[in-house]
Parts: C-alpha cells; sequence; structure tokens
C-alpha cells in the first residue's frame, strides 16, 4: 500500500459518499446491435449530467461531472465512468449517480479539484486525472491514472491497489513501481490478463503482465518538429510495419478484438492502428495525413467512405460490436464514427458542428466525445467531455400500448398516432388521411368535397392536393410553385390519403420506417 500523497494542498474536512442499491442502468431487455447497421432508428438521449461542471451525486438529472473521459459497463448493469477533473471514479445507474471510488479533497487556490495519490479501499482511494477505464474476467477494474503515470486496479472487493508506477513520470521499463509512463490514457485487458496501455506522451504502447512487468512494445517515436523557426519540440511520429519498429503519435484509444488484437487511436496521425500480435505487426486500418515537419499533428479532417481515405479529427475512445463493427469517439469532429468492412460511417452527431442536443443520430450534437462503451441491452454510452454529459444512443421508444395487429402505426415523437380509418401502403410509401396528417403536423386543414381538393396551410405556406396526383401546389407568400411527392395522392371512400413522408419533411420532422415492427416513426430531429 502506498503512503498517503497529495498532488495539491491539503484540504480538511473530506466528504465520503456512499452507493445506494438502485436498479441498474441495463434493462433486462433483450440486447438490441442495430445501431450498427440501422442508426436512422436511434436516437442520442442524456442519461446522467448536465451542461453545467461540477461533482453533484443524486438524480441523474442533477448529477454533475467536470470532463469525464471513460466508460466502463460491469456485468450487473451499472456504468463507471472516470470523472476527469474531478479525480472520482462514478458510478451511474438507472436512478442515480454516485461516487464508487476517490476522495473529494477540496479545490486548490484556482477553484480546480485536487487530485491525489492512494491506495486504500474505494472511497479512501485518490486518484489524478483517472482516463481509461477497462475490466477483466474476473470483475477488476483497471484505470489509466495519467496524471500519477500509473496503472491502477479496483477489485470486487473494494480494494485500490497499484498494478504498475508510481507517480513518477518517465518511460522506463521494470516491475510494478519500478516503471514509469508519461500520461496514459486507456487500457485494455486481455483473456490471459495481460494489460496493454496507450501510454499517450511516451508515443508507446506497453503491456503489463499480472505480476506489474512492464514491457514497451512499439519503437521510440520523438520526432522533433520546428514549430517555428530556430524553436524545436518533440513529438510523436507514424511507422507501419513490425511492432517493435512501429512509431505512434499519442495513441489514447485502445479496443481488444474476438482475435485478441489491439485496435488503437492513434490520436495524433489521426489514424486507426491495427496490432496484428500474431503477425507482429502494426497496420493502418482507417484514416490518414501526412506529418509535416512543423507540425505536432497530422491535420485533421472529416471524410467517410473508404477507410484508408476517409479522415478523423482527434480520435479517441474505442469500442467493438457484437457484430465486429469498430465505434470510434472522434473527438474533435464531434462525432461517432464506425468502421466497418473497410468503410468508415458516421453513427451519430453532426461531423464537425459542436453542440450538446438530444435527438435523431444523425441531428444530436457533441462537444469533444472521448469514448463510447455497450451495455448489456445494447445501448451505446458515449462519454461528452465537454458537455460534462453521460449520453446513450438507443432505439427509439414505442409506447407500451402499441397495438399488437399487423395494422401499420405512426408515431409523432413518441406517442400514437390514431386514425379512424387504416393506413394505405403504396410502393415506397405509407398514406393517410389529410385530416389526420394535417392535424397531426400543426396545418390548418381544408377540404371541398365538391372539387376534391383539400389545402393545408401553416403560416405563410399553402399546400393544394388533388386526389391521384403526384404534384401538389405550394403557394409561399403568393408565389405558387409545383412539387412532386414521393407518392401519388389516392382518393378512397370519399376520402384523400397523402403520403406521410412528404408533409413530415416538409414540417421538419425526421421520418424513418420500422420494417421489422411496420411503424412510421416522426420524430423531432432534435430534442430539448
Amino acid at each position: 500500500m502506498y503512503k498517503f500523497r497529495l498532488k495539491k494542498s491539503f484540504v480538511a474536512g473530506l466528504g465520503l459518499t456512499l452507493v445506494l442499491a438502485v436498479p441498474s442502468i441495463a434493462s433486462a431487455a433483450s440486447a438490441d446491435y442495430g445501431w450498427s447497421t440501422s442508426p436512422k432508428l436511434y436516437e442520442v438521449r442524456t442519461i446522467a449530467g448536465k451542461s453545467e461542471l461540477g461533482h453533484a451525486n443524486g438524480a441523474n438529472k442533477d448529477a454533475t461531472f467536470f470532463q469525464p473521459y471513460s466508460a466502463v459497463a460491469l456485468p450487473d448493469g451499472r456504468l463507471l465512468v472516470s470523472d476527469y477533473e474531478n479525480h472520482l471514479i462514478r458510478v451511474v445507474t438507472a436512478a442515480r449517480t454516485d461516487t464508487y471510488a476517490g476522495l473529494d479533497l477540496g479545490q486548490d487556490e484556482a477553484n480546480n479539484p485536487i487530485g491525489g495519490f492512494n491506495d486504500d479501499v474505494l472511497l479512501k482511494s485518490a486518484f489524478e486525472h483517472p482516463a481509461g477505464l477497462a475490466i477483466d474476467s474476473k470483475g477488476s477494474i483497471y484505470v489509466a491514472d495519467s496524471e500519477n503515470n500509473a496503472i491502477r486496479v479496483i477489485t470486487k472487493d473494494g480494494k485500490v491497489s497499484t498494478l504498475a508506477g508510481s507517480g513518477k513520470l518517465g518511460s522506463d521499463d521494470g516491475i510494478g513501481a519500478a516503471a514509469s509512463f508519461d500520461h496514459p490514457s486507456d487500457v485494455a485487458v486481455a483473456k490471459d490478463g495481460t494489460v496493454y496501455v496507450a501510454d499517450t506522451l511516451n508515443h508507446a504502447i506497453r503491456k503489463v503482465a499480472s505480476d506489474g512487468k512492464v514491457t514497451t512494445l512499439t519503437a521510440d517515436s520523438n520526432r522533433p518538429f520546428e514549430y517555428f523557426p530556430g524553436a524545436v519540440e518533440y513529438s510523436g511520429s507514424f511507422k507501419d510495419g513490425p511492432i517493435a519498429s512501429a512509431q505512434f503519435n499519442e495513441p489514447t484509444g485502445l479496443a481488444l478484438d474476438s482475435k485478441g488484437n489491439l485496435y488503437v487511436s492513434d490520436r495524433g496521425n489521426q489514424r486507426i492502428r491495427y496490432i496484428d500480435f500474431a503477425a507482429g505487426t502494426v497496420s493502418t486500418v482507417a484514416g490518414g495525413g501526412d506529418l509535416d515537419k512543423q507540425l505536432q499533428y497530422v491535420e485533421g479532417d472529416y471524410i467517410d467512405g473508404e477507410a484508408l481515405k476517409a479522415r478523423f479529427n482527434a480520435p479517441e475512445g474505442l469500442t467493438i460490436a457484437p457484430d465486429g463493427t469498430l465505434i470510434i469517439a472522434d473527438k474533435l469532429n464531434h462525432a461517432i464514427r464506425t468502421l466497418k468492412n473497410g468503410q468508415v460511417g458516421t453513427l451519430a452527431g453532426i461531423a464537425t458542428e459542436v453542440g450538446t442536443s438530444d435527438g435523431v443520430s444523425a441531428n444530436a450534437q457533441f462537444d469533444n466525445p472521448t469514448d463510447v462503451t455497450i451495455l448489456t441491452d445494447g445501448r451505446l454510452v458515449v462519454i461528452d467531455q465537454n458537455s460534462n454529459k453521460i449520453r446513450v444512443l438507443q432505439k427509439y421508444a414505442a409506447p407500451a400500448s402499441l397495438p399488437t395487429d399487423k395494422s401499420i402505426k405512426v408515431l409523432l415523437n413518441g406517442e400514437l398516432l390514431t386514425t379512424d380509418v387504416p393506413a394505405i401502403m403504396s410502393p415506397g410509401a405509407v398514406l393517410l388521411p389529410i385530416r389526420s396528417v394535417g392535424t397531426a403536423l400543426g396545418y390548418a386543414v381544408d377540404y371541398d368535397d365538391k372539387a376534391q381538393t383539400g389545402t393545408l396551410t401553416k403560416g405563410n405556406t399553402v399546400y393544394t392536393i388533388k386526389k391521384n396526383m403526384k404534384t401538389v401546389t405550394k403557394t409561399v407568400d403568393g408565389v405558387a410553385t409545383q412539387v412532386t411527392l414521393n407518392s401519388a395522392t389516392v382518393q378512397t371512400n370519399d376520402r384523400l390519403f397523402i403520403p406521410v413522408r412528404f408533409f413530415a419533411e416538409e414540417s421538419g420532422y425526421d421520418i424513418q420506417w420500422d420494417d421489422k415492427l411496420q411503424i412510421v416513426v416522426i420524430r423531432d430531429k432534435q430534442f430539448n
């Protein structure tokens, strides 16, 4: 056990918070990983935290974080979060957020939380900027304690110890406290208990055996760059090839695949790298760009598509979905990206746009997401660092009272849209009576029985709709144009049916079709 050591001034009056027995954050429902292949039916919600910093425990809507960094799901459904600037490990359940490990040591003269280094039971332990988290088969939690330059372990019996490192900054291999690190950002634990470490500012991938023996796997990467004439600094470099000669530039995220090989977010090189231990090689599997001799990092960008032509901007946390899809927290693109079958896509977020709004997957906003992990019920957790929020990507919620027959249902922001007649299905479209659609979407509806013509009016816009037509007249401020519908209107039993999709999109809604459940899903693109 280490002697208690504070990194900053000691503050008296330590407050300890007990974890309460509350429901897990994961539901008992069967796991749903459909987001990896069908993201349009999914949406981002905030499950804990709000857009203000702090370390308040309590109900999830009232809890506060200070730049959370990483997360790991526990087998019992709880979620552990490394609360980076608060120097704490927090636990999030369905109902509330509490402190799991670490001491609240008060604040320094600049009102920043104080970190420390202490091995003890959970609520007497101390961390300094805890970053990446991982769990092994025995339920032990590993922490990349970045500012302490150490790899810490939290066992199931509630004790914190140090596996390797001593607080000393360096790059020495060795056993336990004899080894040193430089701001490790992430850890990953193999089936045999080997712990891999993204030793970020050493630009190296290290491994730690179960006895605490640390070995450096990759080559030294100190690359001089002249950021100003005559002013030279050192940074990481880039080189694929044999593991022992490979070079990295601030590796930050790790994920082990089913073969026991390692994906690495090589942040400074804007790449996703792959360490194949059987082949003994490091290769680039996504991203790219050149290292300018005057720049510390490869310039970031945002491009989806063919993996080696795709571009990232400071990729960090990684996780692997059951179908093999690699999920990437693309921090400075403020988006969640995917890598599968040689293609990079965007799973959630408006790339390059900063924000904190929840919403449908393509319209939600993030602010520096740093990690992703999967709950036991299949939902994807996103640690959104600068918004101080824990977010989750999940399927839209249907009402519990949803009819179980085979009829087509329409949901508007989660509420069942009821109509007096069933919907009509035409090729590629769902049609409903004009009055049902118009009223639900906020239009004033009028219908001329004699002319068999309907109008939808909202503000200064009027749509004039006739039967059996694939075009309508759209009049804005008295100026009329002809617009094409996605399906022709239908007149049946003295009722005019119109395509739902066109008018939902005209009203600014997102609209999707759940083919499995025969549901038209209409939602606001962003949620309050």
